[in-house]
């Protein structure tokens, strides 16, 4: 059995950037969904190879029988048998759109409040609005680990939200202003509030396999393929495991589209009327 200290064994490799192979960007539907092919969890060995790192490639070993994946540190070179249910393959990662959706945040405050002590007339005034858009990632496996959010942020913006570039705030999260008018009844006290419109962009990371190797029986040799498991596709993907990034829906100014609302209350002591 080989122990995660053979594994580990260092070799000297090169890496080369993730932007090299960033041209072309194959989209999830041309994969392969691992999900009910394989004996293991293919949600969590998607989220663990493709974690975001931009080293290129990248080498890995497989224990086919329980999932477990591990770095190959001698960078697939091969320098002993692969034992079964031990095997290795190597590849990069790609983070291609697989759907987007939009949808209404939670309505928040974006302006200071407008106080109306007046017994009988109405208030009138511009208000500023300003506040912060939003640009948030998420994934589907709970528990990942070693996942790389800064860069996994700027590949899918690149990758995955390439068609929104102009028109969402993610990956570029900034401060907004504008101003508006409102007007507050008689007792009342008035704000700004905004139902944010969100967009949401999934990307089902998918592995392009460059080389898997497994032992030969009876042999100290391994056998090269240059598809998964030696079975003739060599793009992968596993339909439960994805990453979500969300941010507002930005209008033409870069303020965050959505339903501007004027809300009030009754006054109350704490208004100094």
């Amino acid at each position: 059995m080989i122990s995660r200290t053979t594994i580990k064994r260092a070799a000297v490799a090169g890496a080369t950037s993730l932007a090299s192979v960033l041209a072309f960007v194959s989209p999830a539907d041309a994969a392969t969904n691992l999900r009910g092919i394989e004996p293991f969890n293919t949600d969590k060995l998607l989220m663990t190879i493709c974690n975001g790192r931009n080293d290129w490639p990248t080498y890995w070993w497989l224990n086919i029988q329980t999932g477990e994946v591990m770095e190959d540190g001698l960078h697939g070179i091969p320098g002993e048998s692969i034992p079964y249910p031990w095997e290795r393959f190597e590849g990069y990662c790609s983070y291609p759109q697989s759907s987007s959706w939009t949808w209404t945040g939670a309505e928040k405050q974006v302006s200071n409040t407008l106080v109306n002590c007046s017994s009988g007339s109405q208030l009138s005034q511009n208000l500023q609005l300003n506040g912060s858009t939003t640009s948030t990632t998420t994934n589907s496996v709970t528990g990942s680990a070693k996942i790389e959010w800064g860069i996994i942020e700027k590949v899918l913006s690149v990758e995955a939200g390439a068609s929104y570039t102009r028109s969402w705030s993610y990956a570029k999260s900034s401060g907004w202003s504008t101003t508006t008018g409102i007007t507050v009844p008689p007792k009342r006290v008035g704000w700004m509030a905004l139902r944010p419109l969100m967009r949401t962009v999934r990307s089902n990371p998918v592995f392009h396999v460059t080389r898997y190797s497994w032992g030969a029986p009876g042999t100290h040799k391994q056998v090269d393929s240059y598809s998964w498991r030696g079975r003739g596709y060599n793009e992968i993907t596993s339909y439960g495991a994805y990453y979500d990034a969300v941010g507002n829906v930005l209008n033409p100014d870069g303020t965050p589209k959505g339903q501007y609302v004027a809300r009030d209350r009754a006054v109350n002591s704490s208004d100094r009327c």
